[in-house]
């Protein structure tokens, strides 16, 4: 039992210096940027020695995939898309949880904005990172996503459309405004978290730009 404590609070003191180093490197990169930030600045915002950073990362690249790891993760428990919250999130009604996950997701966008432009610039440049990226971060989101659009199309709340291309124009959408706001798009920016913004952006994606049909006002098809 003695031994199990002790490993426990080995395991404890690890996540907590993990963390945070994660912080030292938030703070950092988002002060200079990837490439202009070193690991001596780091490891000073984080009150370790430089050394103590590579006993748990390999490379700044690997501190920018568990930094964005980190922040991923709390923002999938917020839009409800962790696995033990799917049947939760399939009690609201689907137009009620996109504009939530909408919320969240814009919310999480302004408060790491310049930690995300980081990570933007460093995928258009790396290819290898990208790629690592893409596998750590990006690919974990997705297989929610797809699990839980899958549900929805089982439930018959939204229209039977290949859901692997449904997984790509809802990246598009968001990538393309996510860029847009990153290079400093005035009215991204200054509707970026308003209620009527975030409103209409979800009706796009739930009813597209048809004239024929659209939502009223309780968010029902008219005719």
């Amino acid at each position: 039992m003695s031994d199990e404590r002790e490993l426990s609070r080995r395991e404890r003191r690890r996540a907590s210096r993990k963390a945070q180093i994660l912080d030292g490197a938030a703070q950092v990169f988002a002060a200079k940027g990837f490439h202009a930030a070193t690991t001596k600045e780091i490891a000073q915002a984080a009150d370790v020695s430089e050394g103590t950073i590579y006993n748990y990362f390999d490379s700044k690249e690997e501190l920018l995939i568990g930094l964005m790891n980190r922040l991923g993760d709390a923002q999938l428990r917020r839009m409800r898309f962790a696995p033990d919250q799917l049947e939760q999130a399939l009690e609201q009604d689907a137009r009620d949880f996109l504009r939530d996950v909408y919320r969240v997701r814009h919310d999480f966008v302004a408060r790491n904005k310049l930690v995300l432009r980081a990570v933007l610039a460093e995928m258009l440049i790396n290819r290898e990172f990208a790629g690592r990226y893409y596998e750590q971060a990006l690919l974990p989101y997705s297989e929610l996503l797809e699990q839980h659009l899958r549900a929805r199309l089982e439930r018959g709340e939204i229209r039977s459309i290949d859901v692997p291309l449904l997984l790509r124009f809802f990246s598009a959408v968001n990538a393309g405004l996510l860029v847009g706001l990153l290079i400093g798009d005035d009215l991204l920016r200054a509707q970026w978290q308003s209620e009527e913004f975030i409103q209409a952006l979800t009706d796009f994606v739930m009813y597209g730009i048809s004239a024929g049909r659209k939502p009223d006002q309780d968010g029902q098809r008219e005719e």
